[in-house]
């Protein structure tokens, strides 16, 4: 696997002239690269899955976020340095394939039941996605 870098903006090129500040998680999201699925879990809280496209490379990364600073990482930064952190900590937890064979042998081989998200259905319309 491999780490795409040299591409993402920075938390200051992002959130800087955001009169509400960062608390919208897709910027973010999309300074990564370019998504070709994303599937987020319709609660107050829960897991974002997505799955990027660059130069025939794919990524694959899920995470989770909350309704308050207590239980969201995005929402309990404190400046934009906090941000970037948090930014440069998703983009290293990006997993990176080299083909979309690979990609697909890494959905199909995983054991998904030990993952703490397998019950839920919008994990497994990742995995019904053809990726």
């Amino acid at each position: 696997m491999m780490k795409i870098t040299g591409k993402m903006k920075t938390a200051k090129e992002i959130y800087e002239d955001d009169k509400w500040g960062w608390d919208d998680y897709q910027p973010m999201l999309d300074s990564f690269g370019k998504i070709i699925i994303q599937i987020d879990d319709e609660y107050f809280h829960g897991d974002s899955r997505l799955i990027y496209e660059d130069n025939g490379k794919y990524g694959y990364l899920q995470f989770g976020w909350g309704s308050c600073s207590g239980c969201d990482a995005l929402q309990a930064c404190d400046d934009l340095n906090d941000v970037q952190e948090l930014m440069d900590s998703l983009n290293d937890r990006i997993k990176w394939f080299d083909s979309l064979h690979e990609l697909q042998l890494y959905f199909k081989e995983k054991d998904w039941s030990l993952e703490y998200s397998w019950k839920q259905e919008e994990q497994k319309k990742v995995y019904k996605s053809g990726y």
